[in-house]
């Protein structure tokens, strides 16, 4: 009997035992299959952007690192300054509209494919919180004879191995007054803004270098600067920086013939695709293109034949397809940028993107209108 007692005694014990085992197993299933699918909710996160969905692209050209000396009174520059241009506290606003709108940064090289002797807009990935923008930046010369009238002289790559902005005649020299330094900085603090590393893109002329270099075939010490030059860009390439063509002399595409157009496209390809890599984008000085009927205007197949396949004109609407519109035998794919400047601030051009009043630096020459 008492050998009965123990053997009952026992079995209940571990009955016991085994029951608590069970609900406690039980109770931490949700944990477990939570922590077994990490991968699904990040999936979840990101989105497809189809060919035919808004992606917006604004530009703008250097800033006016010194708007104290741009806008002072006896500086002519300074009034193409404050049409062209903006300040940096103008592009720091910006950015912040920007993000609070939603926006993050996208790399446009991403957005496209090339297709024979065209191009076409391809699906690609993102936030599915976020709405993709592209950057821009036009005529990063720096040119010798605007020197010291209110913008830097050059970018720089500091000891630390961040791009800063140098400036001769301004204490201390080397500074962050310029867009690429701004924009670093930005996405330093919102890493949520650049998805996959995605920055801007500059379109460089050739005509007196590139970047405050003077690169140029006519320079005195053009090897010494290209290999300054080509420490920068290598610098704007590891951060996810891109390069585009903006022509080599910055000139009207409607008044050069075809044998012009092709002297200026061989120029920047012999001058500066060198230094910066090839490319597939290319951004019409002025904002001016000229096509033709399906695409056959020789200035035009000139940009083709050298193996441009992205074009980009200046319009205020979200705009990126096939051109000419309707039946034609060729097109070209397409897409206007909206322009972030001192006129168009003035007319508030932007004005899906931020408010123009918010960000106007009331440094200008010329007042923010009333109405």
């Amino acid at each position: 009997m008492k050998n009965f007692r123990r053997f009952l005694r026992s079995f209940f014990k571990t009955l016991t035992f085994l029951c608590l085992g069970i609900l406690l197993s039980a109770s931490f299933l949700p944990f477990r299959a939570a922590k077994a699918f990490p991968a699904a909710e990040e999936s979840a996160a990101i989105r497809t952007v189809g060919r035919g969905e808004t992606v917006e692209h604004l530009f703008t050209h250097c800033l006016i690192a010194h708007p104290e000396v741009a806008f002072a009174e006896n500086n002519e520059y300074g009034r193409h300054l404050d049409e062209d241009c903006l300040t940096p506290d103008e592009f720091r606003r910006i950015l912040g509209f920007l993000y609070e709108g939603g926006y993050a940064l996208a790399d446009i090289r991403k957005t496209f494919r090339a297709d024979g002797e065209s191009a076409e807009r391809i699906p690609f990935s993102f936030p599915a919180d976020k709405k993709p923008l592209v950057l821009s930046f036009d005529d990063v010369v720096y040119a010798t004879k605007n020197l010291g009238k209110g913008m830097a002289d050059r970018l720089v790559v500091t000891q630390t191995g961040d791009i800063a902005a140098y400036t001769r005649a301004h204490m201390p020299q080397i500074h962050g007054n310029e867009f690429v330094p701004i924009l670093e900085d930005f996405i330093a603090k919102h890493p949520d803004f650049s998805y996959e590393n995605a920055r801007g893109t500059i379109f460089l002329t050739g005509f007196d270098g590139i970047l405050g270099y003077r690169t140029q075939r006519d320079s005195p010490d053009r090897t010494a600067e290209c290999r300054r030059a080509e420490k920068v860009v290598k610098a704007l390439k590891s951060k996810g920086w891109s390069f585009g063509c903006h022509s080599y002399a910055h000139g009207h595409m409607n008044r050069y013939t075809a044998e012009k157009m092709r002297s200026d496209v061989r120029k920047w390809k012999d001058e500066v695709e060198p230094l910066v890599g090839k490319t597939q984008l290319y951004a019409y000085p002025y904002g001016e293109w000229t096509l033709g009927k399906n695409c056959d205007d020789e200035r035009q197949q000139a940009l083709t034949e050298a193996g441009f396949r992205l074009f980009f004109g200046v319009g205020d609407k979200a705009f990126y397809t096939k051109m000419p519109l309707g039946e034609s035998a060729k097109k070209v794919l397409f897409q206007d940028r909206c322009a972030m400047d001192g006129i168009s601030l003035r007319s508030n051009h932007c004005a899906r993107f931020f408010d123009a009043k918010l960000v106007y630096d009331p440094s200008r020459p010329v007042s923010f209108p009333s109405q």
